[in-house]
């Protein structure tokens, strides 16, 4: 349909797998965090390949799967302070260990405790997080590091339509960016990386410069609208969790995503500011409310 996704609402639904998104926030170096409309405000994006069999050429944020090796990580490998609050249990734990995991990885950037960390040593977790979690818990170790999970907020959670034949169940966390860390493609899932403010990654898509699906496009209008890093943060802890799972169905020809709160969706209660739908128009998935029905 748009060369990415391929919605067969026919399909029987695959069981997601378990996934994390690591959104990293910053003031903008030109405002000092003072500027208007969210400009203040940038987030860390990369583009994924344009090889990937998922997304391939989208601009997202730095993520992926969870795997088993992210679950069960001690105390001398994390931080998690007091543990309060949401997504603490085992699969939230796993699901903050795998966005870092992922992000130090893909763009090189990862919270940590602890003094700033130098490049060197930088780059030597970030070949370990290639390796996966066992071999970057033993890095962290021989460095006597430990991963900063305390600092990730949870923000929203987006599972994958069951009409897609690959689907994720995508735990979405905010936190500061680390200041001390100069963000680096990996040249392999992320082929460029970029910090931009919200606002003009909103503009990059509405005049076709890039690509972006629905649940980056909705939280990069929710972090525009925050304005700041400490607005976000405070949001984040209002936010609602409940998972968001667009639901693909045609709308007088035309390919939509309904999301909870949409007529054409099954749940009517909304789950996530904005418009209440994602219609594909040419080959982008664009923000829309569901047209009013006369009565």
């Amino acid at each position: 349909m748009d060369g990415v996704l391929t919605f067969d609402p026919d399909r029987p639904p695959v069981e997601p797998r378990p996934a994390a998104t690591l959104i990293l926030l910053r003031e903008s170096p030109q405002t000092g965090g003072a500027g208007e409309r969210g400009d203040a405000l940038e987030v860390l994006v990369m583009q994924r390949s344009l090889k990937s069999s998922f997304m391939g050429g989208a601009v997202v944020f730095p993520g992926g799967r969870v795997e088993p090796d992210d679950a069960g990580w001690p105390d001398d490998a994390v931080a998690s302070g007091g543990a309060i609050g949401p997504w603490w249990d085992a699969e939230g734990r796993a699901a903050r260990v795998a966005a870092c995991r992922e992000a130090l990885e893909e763009v090189g950037v990862v919270p940590l405790t602890g003094e700033p960390v130098g490049p060197e040593e930088l780059e030597r977790l970030r070949r370990a997080a290639a390796g996966g979690a066992i071999e970057l818990r033993q890095a962290l170790a021989a460095s006597r590091r430990r991963i900063d999970l305390e600092g990730l907020v949870p923000f929203a959670r987006w599972v994958t339509p069951a009409a897609e034949p690959k689907r994720f169940d995508a735990r979405f966390f905010v936190a500061k960016a680390p200041r001390d860390q100069i963000a680096i493609s990996d040249q392999h899932e992320a082929i460029r990386v970029a910090w931009e403010t919200p606002a003009a990654l909103l503009h990059r898509f509405d005049a076709g410069e890039i690509t972006l699906f629905p649940p980056t496009h909705r939280t990069l209008a929710l972090l525009r609208a925050a304005g700041s890093v400490a607005r976000v943060l405070d949001a984040a802890t209002l936010a609602c969790l409940d998972v968001i799972c667009p639901r693909f169905a045609l709308d007088e020809g035309v390919p939509v995503l309904a999301l909870p709160g949409d007529p054409l969706h099954e749940l009517a209660a909304t789950r996530v500011a904005g418009g209440s739908r994602f219609a594909l128009r040419g080959e982008r998935w664009v923000e829309e409310d569901a047209p009013r029905k006369d009565v």
